[in-house]
């Protein structure tokens, strides 16, 4: 019996087996691209900023008024700092009479002329000499910067008055006061105490501060009182000079401006934008310097921001010494910082409902930690964990 044979076998083609590999390869590279999670390393960094923005200064400040009066006399000068309580002018009330200071200025010569012949027939005075030879010196310097010499008129006049007071005091305690001496002593106290109980009010400074004496009639508006309150209208019209400055009522028994008694430790700029500035986000702190005041530079912090239909408002707090801007309102600052802390790459940025993260990788899981962004600029940003106790920090992996 014939026994039947086994059909050869067929070995695979190898295109086939390549074939499988290639399928498995792709199989694998798909599993791998897609679980894949890209990132990056999160460093410790800086980024630099600066612009140069338009600003309206505010100042925090007193403005002191009087009812309508005849006449004032200054006694400190523009932008002296004072104590509480210092006398900052002589204000005589309306109706003050000019016959009666008239008649007292010419009773106070008679006095020193007196006085003066007296110590002339007991052979003259080294003192009294002395001080006239002062007064003179001083007489001669007020005139001088009357005419245009450097110096300023009201330290000039209150030392000559200060001269004036010493050499009276000198001649009243040196000088035994006979019959007609004491007649006019009595004169002149009797017009003192007119000119004192009728006309005169001595205006005090009610707290410590830079005095001025110059309005620009936006002090009622941009006031640190109400800087929650200003506008971005109220600080296009600064900027643009279409400010409706305030006027004083004509009324004779209408409030008069005196002077400002400016805090110069506290003040602010108030900046408007078209386009928000995140980076002037509340107490970011920034070093400043004016264009047209170039003496020094400040240090100030966003205290508040505000954005309206027609802009975004900033309100950045200064407490260093105001100096030459003491009656400045509007110029030019250049704002600048360095920005400093996580730096990641600005596509790691995500926004899970409406809150601004990141992705924080380790192995293959992912955690969201929501940051404030400090600034972004170039492909880089400078972000703060929201949280204290973030899994976000220096050479951790974020994604991508």
């Amino acid at each position: 019996m014939a026994t039947g044979r086994r059909p050869p076998r067929r070995r695979a083609n190898p295109k086939f087996y390549i074939f499988i590999g290639i399928i498995a390869a792709a199989a694998v590279a798909a599993i791998f691209f897609l679980t894949n999670i890209q990132t990056a390393v999160v460093e410790d960094g800086t980024i630099p900023f600066e612009t140069t923005v338009p600003v309206v200064v505010v100042r925090d400040e007193q403005i002191i008024t009087v009812p309508n009066y005849g006449k004032v006399q200054y006694i400190v000068q523009e932008g002296e700092r004072v104590e509480a309580e210092t006398p900052v002018a002589n204000v005589y009330k309306w109706g003050y009479n000019d016959q009666v200071m008239n008649d007292l200025i010419e009773i106070q010569t008679k006095i020193e002329q007196y006085q003066q012949t007296q110590l002339e027939k007991a052979g003259g005075d080294e003192q009294l000499a002395s001080y006239n030879s002062q007064i003179a010196q001083k007489t001669a310097e007020v005139s001088g910067i009357i005419g245009g010499a450097e110096g300023s008129i009201l330290t000039a006049e209150r030392e000559l008055k200060d001269l004036m007071a010493q050499k009276q005091q000198y001649l009243r305690d040196t000088v035994a006061a006979d019959q007609q001496l004491q007649t006019y002593y009595d004169k002149e106290e009797q017009l003192k105490a007119r000119v004192d109980n009728d006309w005169l009010e001595v205006m005090n400074a009610p707290a410590e501060g830079v005095v001025s004496f110059y309005f620009d009639g936006m002090e009622g508006t941009l006031n640190a009182a109400r800087i929650k309150e200003i506008t971005s209208a109220d600080v296009l019209d600064v900027l643009n000079g279409t400010t409706k400055s305030q006027q004083e009522s004509s009324d004779e028994g209408a409030e008069k401006q005196i002077y400002r008694l400016v805090n110069n430790f506290k003040w602010y700029l108030v900046v408007r934008s078209d386009q928000e500035i995140p980076e002037f986000a509340n107490d970011n702190s920034f070093s400043i310097a004016f264009d047209d005041y170039i003496s020094r530079q400040y240090q100030g912090i966003v205290v508040g921001n505000v954005k309206e239909e027609d802009g975004y408002v900033y309100a950045i707090e200064i407490d260093d010494d105001i100096g030459e801007l003491l009656n400045a309102r509007r110029t030019d600052a250049k704002v600048y910082t360095q920005f400093t802390g996580l730096k990641v790459p600005e596509k790691a940025l995500r926004e899970e409902d409406g809150v601004t993260g990141v992705n924080v990788v380790v192995g293959r899981e992912k955690t969201f930690v929501p940051v404030t962004v400090k600034i972004q600029k170039d492909g880089s940003a400078i972000v703060v964990p929201v949280a204290e106790n973030s899994p976000l920090m220096a050479n951790q992996h974020v994604e991508v």
